[in-house]
């Protein structure tokens, strides 16, 4: 922990309660829960987007992030009257507006209910036309009581209870003061605001409304409505105006971007939380005169504007708060028998082991796994220990074959297969090479079988199944038993094991391709008797000789270290399918005599998800 608070320079605190004011990174104990609790760092990004198929400036837009329009505005040519909807992924035309408008005084809305009114018909002459779009085509609706334009480039409100038009009459253009409110047919006076102004911005409801930023100058005040009154609030961190929102926020919660900041255009983003603003990440192109969408401070779409050119180029911010869960190992319910040198297949909270031995003697009982307790189902039809499964299996459908039915100084080598059908196993066709300690990948219907062990000699050969028979495969590069596998028959992963001639326990890592195996890195630590969980690009392995407790990871390039077992084991069984979980139950454990145990212990990795604070497991 000292390491910690000289890195983030915050005390690891010990609280009854979750503070309401952590910072990012803070670290605390909850003593009323138990849990150690991490709030995770927040970060935001711009990403650019499909681009408009026209350029376009001053235009009018509203909606979300994945619902947006964009419409109007100066071309070329002039006076548009074209529109182009939004998806999230890329942009298609929209319905057509009545009259073609640029520098609209407000719109408002979601994609299917949205509103504009204002603007200019050319550069010199201003409008009082308002439409309402209904997500197809835009309808004429009751004009506004005055013409103007240069107003606002976002609305405030819905399609029905809405306040724009703020701002922005004659010519040249006169900054104003006067707000215009909207309920579905008529346009009444709202209250005036404490500041004129023209070229603003905004957000909220009707009733809770927020207008920030515009000409003359470059503003950087902002103002909050109630649904009659306008207060001042905290100003932005940059003055500016023709900036953009995220048009469809709460007042609590919004966000503004872009805009004309002097000297020149801006890339300024900044969040608001209610009561101040924040910077945020900056954008990768300046503008001003663009059009938004959005419906809170982690979100927002800029499309077109001026940079300095008319703009086709749209780009999306994101913003998100991630915590992080460690990953480790914690206790998992003991298995009903205790085995070693067992096999298993499947996910971590649907999984089961079967066969192995306990002392000396070979077992066939079957064990299911349901992330909380072990079900004993039918056994094997041959009772054996150190056979190979089909680790992508499932509960429902798995494989069996080879291994050993005696143990430990004059092994029985058998060469027969076996399938499970959820509740009893019987006889599949038999492997061509009888082998032990031989690893396995795969499902019941194609499933792998490579390496392993026959009376002094370690085994290469590969073999296929195809739910009927087996096949030679090519052979694995390095011949090994005891030697670690997972994956699918296309795209299996074989690593570490034991060589024979004095070579000892190997660090060797092979991939399939379904044709032919390929040397890649080597792992850590060379070892044998492990479980492999996973795939060919996400893995993990862990346990193994002797008495291991290490887990390491692999990306499908390279390995790396994870969380270490409670307790060191070898000739474990284990299961999983992905490389952040990952089930090893029984084997042998780290002390003399505890040959043949129950325990087991599950794996869950490291994790970030979007959230607020997430407790720290241990093992």
């Amino acid at each position: 922990m000292a390491v910690y608070n000289e890195i983030r320079g915050l005390r690891v605190k010990y609280l009854s309660a979750d503070p309401s004011n952590a910072e990012d990174g803070q670290v605390w104990y909850n003593s009323t829960t138990g849990n150690l609790r991490v709030l995770g760092i927040g970060s935001g990004a711009w990403i650019s987007s499909t681009p408009l198929s026209e350029a376009r400036r001053l235009g009018g837009g509203f909606g979300i992030t994945s619902a947006a329009i964009t419409f109007g505005g100066f071309g070329p040519p002039d006076n548009k009257t074209t529109s182009e909807e939004y998806n999230g992924s890329g942009w298609t035309s929209g319905g057509a507006l009545n009259n073609g408008t640029a520098r609209f005084a407000g719109s408002v809305g979601t994609l299917t209910a949205g509103l504009t009114a204002g603007g200019l018909s050319t550069p010199t002459v201003y409008q009082n036309s308002a439409e309402e779009y209904n997500g197809t085509a835009w309808t004429s609706v009751t004009n506004l009581p005055v013409a103007r334009g240069a107003g606002s480039t976002g609305g405030i409100g819905i399609q029905t209870a809405a306040i724009i038009a703020v701002g922005g009459t004659g010519i040249p253009t006169t900054a104003d003061a006067a707000t215009l409110k909207y309920d579905g047919t008529n346009w009444t006076a709202g209250g005036s605001m404490n500041t004129a102004r023209v070229y603003t911005a905004g957000f909220g409801t009707q009733t809770a409304g927020l207008y920030m930023g515009g000409a003359p100058g470059t503003k950087a005040n902002v103002e909050l409505y109630d649904g009659t009154s306008w207060s001042e609030t905290t100003d932005m961190n940059t003055g500016r105006y023709s900036l953009v929102t995220s048009n469809n926020s709460p007042q609590t919660s919004g966000i503004g971007a872009s805009g004309y900041a002097a000297p020149g255009l801006s890339v300024a983003t900044e969040s608001w939380d209610g009561s101040s603003w924040t910077n945020q990440s900056n954008m990768a192109t300046a503008r001003n005169a663009a059009t938004g969408a959005g419906a809170s401070s982690s979100s927002v779409m800029v499309s077109g504007g001026q940079t300095p050119t008319q703009s086709k180029a749209v780009e999306e911010y994101n913003f998100s708060t991630d915590t992080f869960t460690a990953g480790a190992w914690s206790s998992g319910a003991s298995l009903g028998q205790v085995r070693r040198v067992g096999a298993g297949t499947g996910p971590q909270t649907a999984g089961m082991v079967f066969g192995g031995f306990d002392a000396s003697t070979a077992l066939g009982q079957t064990e299911q796994y349901n992330g909380t307790s072990w079900t004993e189902v039918g056994d094997l039809t041959t009772a054996r220990g150190k056979l190979g499964s089909a680790t992508a299996g499932s509960q429902t459908a798995t494989l069996g074959f080879g291994g050993s039915t005696a143990e430990p100084s004059n092994p029985a080598i058998v060469d027969n297969s076996e399938e499970f059908n959820g509740s009893s196993w019987s006889e599949g066709n038999n492997i061509n090479t009888a082998r032990y300690n031989i690893a396995g990948a795969g499902t019941q219907t194609a499933g792998l079988g490579f390496g392993g062990y026959t009376t002094g000699t370690n085994r290469n050969e590969s073999e296929e199944y195809n739910g009927t028979s087996w096949t030679e495969g090519n052979n694995l590069n390095t011949a090994r038993g005891y030697i670690a596998g997972g994956g699918i028959q296309t795209a299996a992963l074989a690593a570490t094991g034991f060589i024979d001639g004095g070579g000892g326990n190997t660090a060797i890592t092979e991939e399939y391709d379904g044709t032919s195996w390929t040397t890649v890195t080597v792992c850590p630590t060379a070892q044998a008797s492990a479980i492999l969980s996973g795939t060919q690009t996400n893995a993990i392995i862990f346990a193994g000789s002797p008495n291991r407790a290490t887990t390491f990871g692999y990306d499908g390039t390279n390995w790396s270290t994870r969380p270490s077992m409670a307790t060191g084991r070898d000739f474990a069984s284990g299961f999983g399918t992905t490389g952040t979980t990952g089930l090893c139950a029984g084997g042998n454990g780290g002390t003399p005599g505890d040959e043949g145990i129950g325990t087991v212990e599950e794996f869950n990795g490291a994790t970030t998800t979007a959230g607020g604070a997430s407790n720290l497991t241990t093992s």
